[in-house]
């Protein structure tokens, strides 16, 4: 105390303990003369004013520690909270990078479903058209056949038609030279002669002088030659020019002339 000091029994320590420790130095906060120093006047203080003097003091004190004790407190819980807020902030954050990575995760799934189902689709019509393609080829194979089917039976008809309207033809044809040659008594055949008396002569040799073309035709394709001559040297063409009167026999010249060419030819 800046009075100076008082001496004071026994019941005196409690104070001079508090006095002691107003007029130390605080750790918390340096000392103040201006505002910690207590002024009293001894004379003034009996016995009883003392310890009041003291217990104010130590109240005033208490008071002051309570209130450091609170601040101190207030402090604590300030950074207790503040921790708790920024190890909250930490962990929203890190729920927030959870968060990102998990929709990053799932945006990246998604797009490589769609790819996948893209490319699933992609081939699934390159699928379809393939087979498309192939069944519109093995249909218009199928077609082709059908129509190569077709043209063969029809070339087969043909033929077989065709066939049989020469075979009739031929027949028609032997028997027509066969009734020639009975009705004009040739017993050897087209090739063969008939002979009389005056002179020798043959099948086509007659039809020649008949002028008859379609026998002369006929009897050519049986085998009849052309070049043959009969008793009088004359071939069967020399005969048909002889008889003929006003064209009469050119159809069986012209017959004899084209047959005659392609026996010709074919020898």
């Amino acid at each position: 105390l800046s009075s100076g000091s008082v001496a004071v029994g026994p019941a005196g320590r409690r104070a001079v303990f508090a006095m002691d420790l107003f007029s130390c130095t605080s750790a918390c906060r340096p000392c103040d003369p201006a505002t910690d120093t207590v002024r009293f006047d001894p004379a003034n203080l009996g016995a009883g004013g003392r310890i009041a003097a003291l217990d104010k003091v130590e109240e005033t004190w208490i008071l002051e520690q309570q209130q450091r004790q609170l601040e101190e407190e207030l402090a604590w819980r300030r950074a207790a909270e503040e921790k708790q807020a920024a190890l909250e902030r930490r962990q929203a954050e890190e729920r927030g990078d959870l968060q990102r990575r998990e929709a990053r995760a799932r945006q990246e799934r998604e797009a490589r479903a769609r790819r996948e189902e893209e490319e699933a689709q992609r081939q699934e019509e390159a699928r379809r058209k393939r087979e498309e393609r192939l069944l519109g080829e093995e249909a218009e194979r199928a077609v082709w056949e059908c129509r190569q089917r077709e043209e063969c039976a029809a070339a087969e008809e043909a033929a077989r038609h065709s066939e049989v309207v020469r075979a009739e033809r031929d027949r028609r044809r032997r028997e027509a030279v066969a009734c020639f040659l009975k009705e004009h008594g040739f017993t050897g055949g087209v090739r063969g002669p008939k002979r009389n008396m005056v002179n020798t002569t043959f099948p086509l040799h007659r039809a020649a002088k008949l002028g008859d073309a379609q026998m002369v035709e006929w009897l050519l394709v049986e085998g009849a030659v052309p070049s043959q001559t009969n008793s009088s040297g004359r071939t069967a063409d020399q005969v048909a020019r002889k008889h003929d009167s006003q064209n009469s026999h050119s159809a069986a010249l012209r017959a004899l002339g084209s047959m005659g060419a392609l026996r010709a030819g074919g020898a």
